[in-house]
């Protein structure tokens, strides 16, 4: 008896051992090919990153997925392969090619995770064509010259947080710069591209109402690379065993918020819902558009806001040079 035909025999008279083998052999199988004939498998990157997703999910979760691929470019250079499918471009050249230049390259699937109640929105939008509709409507909003014609507003704004922020001063105990500057952000947003004052600055809670809004979506991005369907039902479970009451909270005021803006747009408002209402997409998509720009302005402007007013209060001499500059500019 050979020795193919004895291993056969063994496998046949233990399934659990045949399963083990076997799939074993497929794993083993794919990951050679994916180091070794994918169409991918020229890109550099560590071996780990070719064969498995998983590292990916690991640092996207605990937060530092950033700092471990900057490190990966700093040995490998401007291309380095991230997972058996994706690559990761660090070089400027290219931010036209893949941003601009004919639309843009194609969003990953994963982009579809930051859909707004089950609505694709103009960041999560897959479809090139749906988003380019959408986008093409509200671009001049975001121009120089729009910005420029709503300047007075928007340094009233400016303005109410930087009393705010005297006022809490005066009490003596910390600033939350951070809660400040967020007020600012989704006051800015609204007034400019909602044409209605969120009125953040003004409110008296220890913490923005929209806050714990913005929180949860950050959180998403924990498990953003997760396919679709397994980071829906991760959502939901989280949903289930660890309900949050404060979060549920500040979503109702968003959805009130913007549906009482919605509602009250007249037709042919040239503000950001009043742009996307005359494309004849749904009420509830609109909705989920301006809670996406609520979202993406509040987060990006405070956080970078609040990071430039620590960094001047533990570098106080930055501030003087800074000041300096730009009295003789």
């Amino acid at each position: 008896m050979g020795l193919v035909e004895v291993l056969l025999n063994a496998l046949l008279s233990h399934p659990v051992l045949a399963a083990i083998v076997i799939s074993t052999s497929l794993l083993l199988c794919r990951c050679i090919y994916r180091i070794t004939l994918h169409p991918l498998a020229h890109i550099p990157g560590p071996l780990l990153w070719k064969t498995s997703s998983l590292w990916l999910y690991y640092h996207s979760y605990i937060g530092d997925e950033a700092t471990v691929i900057h490190a990966a470019h700093a040995r490998y250079g401007p291309l380095v392969r991230v997972s058996p499918n994706e690559v990761d471009i660090g070089d400027a050249d290219a931010i036209n090619a893949i941003y601009v230049s004919r639309g843009g390259f194609l969003k990953a699937p994963c982009y579809a995770n930051f859909d707004i109640d089950g609505h694709p929105t103009i960041f999560s939008a897959l479809d090139p064509d749906h988003r380019a509709t959408r986008a093409k409507a509200v671009v001049p909003m975001f121009s120089t010259k729009s910005i420029r014609e709503n300047e007075a507003a928007l340094y009233g704004c400016v303005n109410r947080m930087v009393d705010r922020m005297q006022e809490e001063a005066m009490t003596g105990r910390p600033v939350n710069v951070l809660n400040l500057s967020r007020s600012l952000a989704v006051d800015a947003v609204s007034t400019h591209l909602f044409q209605e004052n969120y009125n953040g600055t003004s409110e008296k809670g220890k913490t923005l109402s929209v806050s714990a809004f913005v929180d949860a979506f950050v959180a998403v991005g924990r498990f953003f690379y997760l396919p679709t369907t397994v980071f829906i039902w991760l959502e939901w479970a989280i949903e289930k065993c660890f309900p949050d009451e404060h979060t549920a909270t500040s979503m109702q005021v968003v959805d009130k918020f913007v549906e009482q803006l919605v509602d009250s747009t007249p037709q042919g408002a040239q503000n950001y819902p009043g742009r996307l209402i005359p494309l004849g997409i749904e009420r509830t998509e609109v909705m989920a558009q301006c809670k996406d720009l609520i979202f993406a302005g509040t987060d990006s402007t405070g956080m970078n806001l609040s990071t430039i007013c620590r960094n001047l209060a533990l570098h106080p001499e930055k501030y003087v040079l800074s000041t300096e500059t730009c009295q003789h500019c």
